[in-house]
């Protein structure tokens, strides 16, 4: 019936309405917590160039106007290089693996972000919708103790398959990631590899949700698109 389908499609675009602001809002987040770690290193880089100034002063000579102003200028590039190249924000993929459990969901997060850009806008898509799903698999992560089989199963995706499917895409030559070699389409595969990390995040959501840990442990699907080694053979 037209009203079904009417309902239908009024459902998708609320959903579709929801996402959005859930990206945007992700988004703003990120970017307050960037904030936020900007503006804590600046005030211990003042406290600790106070506090050596004034050592300086006491301990070994009066820091007098030429002092005062060397100390002015090592604030204000020291302030300017550490609001500018703030250390740490999205990291590495390195990084994941040695990264708690539970802030991995997040961490993953940022990096996927951090590299959405450089991928085509399907995969772009995928992104943000795995974006969300970590979002929720966080608070779900929580409770789950490191040692548990089902924990293994969630690092081994999000902090090695998931990099390694993007980092692969990523070192093949822009020319040759529509086209591919001998058939292969690196455009292609990457799309497909996102599809099933979306789906086995979506898994182990439902699993996690349902306490079902044996089986979320025990029913892990691998990434089977390893392309990168075979564009290089």
């Amino acid at each position: 019936m037209e009203s079904d389908r009417i309902l239908q499609r009024a459902e998708e675009l609320l959903n579709r309405v929801d996402a959005e602001s859930r990206l945007v809002v992700r988004a703003s987040k990120r970017q307050v917590r960037t904030a936020r770690q900007r503006l804590t290193r600046v005030i211990l880089y003042t406290i600790a160039l106070a506090l050596a100034a004034m050592v300086w002063g006491l301990a070994i000579a009066p820091l007098g106007v030429t002092g005062v102003i060397i100390v002015a200028l090592l604030f204000l590039f020291g302030a300017i290089g550490l609001l500018a190249f703030p250390r740490g924000g999205s990291g590495s993929a390195s990084d994941l693996p040695k990264t708690a459990l539970s802030m991995l969901p997040i961490s993953t997060e940022e990096w996927l972000a951090s590299q959405r850009k450089a991928l085509p806008a399907p995969a772009q898509k995928l992104v943000d919708g795995i974006g969300l799903k970590l979002e929720t698999l966080s608070d779900q992560l929580r409770a789950l103790d490191e040692k548990e089989p089902a924990a293994l199963e969630i690092r081994r995706l999000l902090a090695d398959e998931l990099p390694e499917l993007v980092t692969g895409y990523q070192r093949v030559p822009v020319a040759m990631r529509k086209e591919g070699l001998d058939g292969l389409n690196p455009d292609r595969q990457l799309v497909d590899g996102l599809s099933v990390v979306d789906s086995e995040l979506q898994r182990m959501s439902v699993q996690l949700a349902s306490g079902d840990l044996h089986k979320l442990a025990t029913q892990g699907r691998y990434l089977e698109l390893k392309y990168q080694g075979e564009l290089e053979a």
